[in-house]
């Protein structure tokens, strides 16, 4: 779910579901099966819009930001317990979600190839799995100048 809300002019209402949804509903849905995850695990699917923001992407990027710290969070909570909590972080999906919003091709990944990247993650006890390139460059960025980073991606080719 994506509202395409910016944060300073976008409708609030559109702004806290987005939070509702990748915040409030990871969280929820958490805490209500976490007693019966001991010797399990959680997979969480996040984006590599969690380490950064794109013009029109706001909401969603700072939803997926707390989604992500509270993967990592859970994770930690849930040690105790021996649940394995793992977090993929992907570019963009091929999914319905995407289509009509002017995705380049070349960054849509296959969902099959997802879900094979997240399952192998899980079974060799990741606590995260970066599927694509684009992700694991913007994973790379992150210990330097934000403003290099912008920058390049301003230069670069478009990500979402």
């Amino acid at each position: 779910m994506a509202t395409n809300a910016d944060l300073i002019a976008g409708d609030l209402a559109e702004i806290r579901h987005e939070l509702d949804t990748h915040f409030w509903g990871t969280l929820t849905v958490t805490r209500a099966f976490a007693p019966q995850l001991a010797d399990g695990a959680i997979l969480n699917v996040l984006s590599a819009l969690s380490w950064f923001a794109s013009p029109g992407n706001g909401a969603y990027a700072a939803a997926k930001a707390a989604q992500w710290n509270l993967t990592n969070a859970v994770r930690l909570e849930l040690t105790p317990q021996r649940t394995q909590v793992t977090g993929v972080i992907v570019t963009a999906v091929d999914t319905d979600m995407v289509a009509g919003r002017g995705v380049p091709e070349s960054l849509l990944n296959d969902p099959v190839v997802v879900v094979r990247a997240a399952l192998d993650g899980l079974e060799a006890g990741r606590w995260e799995v970066v599927v694509d390139q684009l992700a694991g460059m913007v994973k790379q960025a992150l210990s330097g100048d934000p403003e290099a980073f912008y920058t390049a991606l301003r230069s670069g080719p478009a990500a979402g």
